[in-house]
């Protein structure tokens, strides 16, 4: 190790450690800036924190040995860096053996992930697509429409790939079962205007006999839309992260964790002698 490195050790260490013991509604930004100032070498220090949790998860240990928190904010950096490997890492966690340990561990920025995988998307849509045609996808269908989300933003950021995107949309609407799924697909397809699919998504909607189908309006409206993206909302489309620095910080600002939570406050007097009681 040489003594540039030796020098940075005590920096790195203190940046893990604000990582993994950042606090409710409180984002460690001094952290998060300095992580971007020593990027080479912090990387080694997030690639094995990743890999860690997911040998504690091999093991049957990680909900009650690791750390969800160090594991994103590793994640998230690698992935604004681009650093090779760091797609394979993010699926990785997101389709472990163990369900419940995915969910765990990446749950808590759910809205996060189509941003990350679309910036270090390897071009291999059917990967993707054999995660949505699963008969038992390892978490429940918010893996589901997180890839949905990598590749409708594949679709609109690479002209290569929108060939083979259209033709498996064509069939997850073609087989899908889950209305959820369905009618998020359905609007993702009006939103890029792939009017080859439009007749199917029209066919959908029309075919309950005399029941206005509730997707209707949302799938107007995002005909009349154009494609927009903003990294300090949650619930965007799903866009590559260009600038890290602020791109980044936006993204973990909208994390569930470092929300204030909402406050209940009883409108009748029903629900104030309710609120009380409890």
């Amino acid at each position: 190790m040489s003594s540039t490195q030796d020098s940075q050790e005590p920096g790195i260490r203190a940046i893990l450690d604000a990582f993994a013991n950042a606090t409710p509604t409180m984002v460690p930004e001094r952290a998060l800036s300095e992580a971007h100032d020593c990027r080479e070498a912090i990387t080694p220090h997030l690639q094995r924190a990743v890999i860690q949790m997911h040998d504690l998860s091999a093991l049957g240990r990680l909900q009650a040995e690791g750390d969800w928190r160090l594991h994103s904010f590793a994640l998230h950096l690698l992935a604004a860096w681009r650093v090779p490997g760091t797609y394979d890492l993010i699926l990785k966690s997101l389709t472990l053996d163990d369900r419940y340990d995915s969910r765990w561990l990446m749950g808590e920025a759910t809205s996060d992930w189509p941003h990350l995988l679309l910036t270090t998307f390897d071009g291999d849509v059917e990967r993707l697509f054999g995660i949505v045609w699963r008969d038992d996808p390892p978490w429940n269908s918010d893996l589901i429409l997180c890839c949905l989300g990598v590749l409708t933003g594949a679709h609109h950021h690479r002209p290569g790939d929108r060939a083979a995107i259209e033709a498996g949309f064509e069939k997850t609407l073609a087989t899908c079962e889950d209305e959820l799924i369905r009618d998020s697909l359905m609007t993702r397809i009006a939103k890029l205007k792939i009017h080859s699919l439009m007749p199917q998504v029209w066919r959908v909607i029309d075919s309950p006999p005399n029941q206005p189908h509730p997707y209707r309006l949302d799938i107007e409206k995002a005909l009349q839309e154009p494609w927009t993206v903003d990294f300090s909302d949650p619930g965007s489309e799903p866009n590559p992260i260009v600038r890290p620095r602020e791109d980044l910080l936006a993204i973990i600002c909208g994390w569930w964790y470092f929300q204030e939570p909402d406050e209940f406050v009883p409108e009748s007097p029903l629900e104030r002698k309710m609120w009380e009681r409890e």
